[in-house]
């Protein structure tokens, strides 16, 4: 039995519990917050919540246990769960394997539980035919995907006949307090009242609300939030090591040109009033590869006269230093690696010079099939194998069977890095994480990682800390444009790193303010008291 031993008592609370319990004794790993998770949502939130714990605390157990416990209890004859297309068959199978149940992946087919692509769902004619049934239980996994009202998704689920609704996302507010209402109306209608009220009633500003108890207490009757801090489970701890990385020859005269032309770029866009954003992402791919580079660059006519040179410059660079750096973390780890890059050009090159060198490489991005996608985890799975990754690839994929990550390039949201750690570091891991960062010395990206590992300490901060620390600091604008306005404007490596470490110093200021026990005010003003 694989119960832990708080959980058990719960679990036999449950009308379910003579069901589940062949499937405990078979695998299906229980922990007490999910029962109580269970609990919660079925006998005080009437099986209408938004599950909103964090990443790889096992939202699809959960939500497993809440339709089996409705199920037991004679209120659920018909589930429909609704997921991206990547993780249709991930779900079909975690159902399988844990319950016992055989979900049906389309819409023909017969049954009492479906799982779809949500995708597919809101395309006509299944669309009409969804909208007419009269669901019992509809579950909808990433929901954050739903916080735009304007959208197919979300007309899709608020079109639905459901008795019961459960949202899960381990981000249910991303940018703004005004999404929560959106997650909010289509699980709970009018709890926040209109629009309008709510808006006057809890946002001080897009990050910070005011009257933020009378808010968590709204909030908490409808969202269920476990954190990992509060838990009690032991994960594997992480083993971090930075790569630094020398640049030579084109590299380095790639890289100081570029970021020349953008330094000055940007300060005159500033003064006119103009947007900054092309150049963050032309700075960002120049840290990642020239192939990542080079569509951006041509299209950059404001750098004027050299802009050829400096396409002709990045055209002749192939392999990388991190290319290599990668090849030879290869070699002498002789294991599965996953690997995280933001851009597709990247993943393109990697994957070719890795295969040039005699290693089993794939891409997993966001525009494979499912069927591929699934394909693609199978074979990860089966051996020392390499699996190069976008951000969008690695959404909500379990991949607890590997345990290196190796971050090619950095992101500079650290959420968005907890992110990736997060599709391996979670339930079911049984070993140490090893992360290795990868980052050109005397570039951007080593004050980067500069500021993430040793101010925020990004590698071993829990994830629901980090979460509130960024809404807190984010008041002031967003991390990355505070960055950006840092590497840009300051002339010398002596300026940026002393407004790096007065950023840095206010994490640490922030981590220590929220943290002190004392200072409820505090708490809620960041808006840790809601999620």
């Amino acid at each position: 039995m694989t119960v832990e031993p708080g959980a058990l008592a719960m679990a036999r609370q449950l009308t379910a519990w003579p069901e589940l319990a062949p499937h405990v004794e078979a695998g299906l790993d229980l922990h007490a917050y999910q029962v109580e998770s269970v609990l919660k949502v079925v006998n005080q939130l009437e099986g209408r919540a938004i599950l909103a714990d964090e990443v790889g605390l096992g939202k699809t157990i959960e939500a497993g246990l809440v339709a089996a416990e409705l199920k037991a209890r004679g209120l659920v004859g018909n589930v429909l769960i609704l997921v991206p297309a990547g993780l249709q068959t991930q779900w079909v199978e975690e159902l399988e394997g844990k319950f016992g149940w055989q979900a049906q992946k389309g819409p023909r087919d017969r049954g009492w539980l479906w799982v779809l692509s949500i995708d597919t769902a809101k395309r006509p004619p299944l669309l009409q035919q969804l909208q007419y049934v009269e669901w019992d239980l509809v579950i909808v996994d990433e929901a954050h995907h739903l916080k735009n009202t304007r959208t197919q998704n979300y007309q899709l689920v608020e079109g639905l006949k459901c008795r019961h609704l459960l949202l899960l996302t381990a981000t249910p507010m991303e940018n703004q307090l005004t999404e929560l209402y959106s997650l909010v109306n289509l699980v709970k209608p009018g709890l926040f009242g209109p629009y309008l009220r709510f808006y006057r009633q809890f946002i001080l500003d897009k990050r910070t609300p005011k009257n933020a108890e009378e808010l968590r207490q709204l909030l908490a009757q409808v969202m269920v939030r476990n954190q990992r801090q509060a838990v009690g489970i032991e994960f594997p701890h992480r083993e971090v090591t930075l790569v630094p990385l020398a640049l030579g020859g084109a590299e380095r005269a790639l890289y100081d040109e570029i970021t020349h032309a953008l330094r000055a770029e940007y300060r005159q866009r500033v003064g006119a009033d103009q947007t900054v954003l092309p150049l963050l992402i032309l700075q960002r791919e120049l840290c990642s590869s020239p192939r990542a580079l080079l569509p951006t660059l041509r299209q950059s006519q404001w750098i004027g006269p050299g802009l050829s040179g400096l396409v002709s410059l990045a055209e002749s660079i192939g392999i990388t230093a991190k290319m290599r750096a990668v090849r030879d973390l290869a070699r002498h780890l002789n294991d599965r690696m996953l690997i995280f890059t933001e851009y597709r050009g990247t993943q393109e090159a990697l994957v070719e010079h890795l295969a040039a060198e005699g290693f089993e490489a794939a891409a997993f991005h966001g525009g494979l099939r499912t069927r591929d996608r699934d394909a693609l985890v199978e074979w990860f799975r089966e051996g020392r194998r390499i699996l190069v990754s976008t951000e969008a690839g690695g959404q909500g994929i379990n991949l607890q069977f590997c345990h290196v990550v190796v971050n090619f390039d950095l992101p500079w949201n650290p959420m968005r890095i907890e992110q990736r750690i997060g599709r391996v570091h979670r339930i079911g891991q049984t070993q140490p994480v090893e992360i290795y960062n990868l980052f050109a010395a005397e570039t951007v990206e080593e004050d980067i990682l500069r500021l993430l590992h040793e101010k925020i300490d990004l590698f071993r901060t829990v994830i629901g800390e980090l979460d509130v620390i960024l809404r807190h600091i984010e008041r002031r604008g967003s991390l990355e444009k505070r960055l950006i306005d840092i590497f840009f404007w300051e002339d010398d490596r002596e300026g940026i790193m002393a407004r790096l470490d007065q950023l840095g110093n206010e994490f640490l200021a922030a981590r220590r303010r929220l943290s002190w026990p004392s200072r409820e005010d505090d708490r809620q003003e960041s808006g840790q008291s809601l999620l």
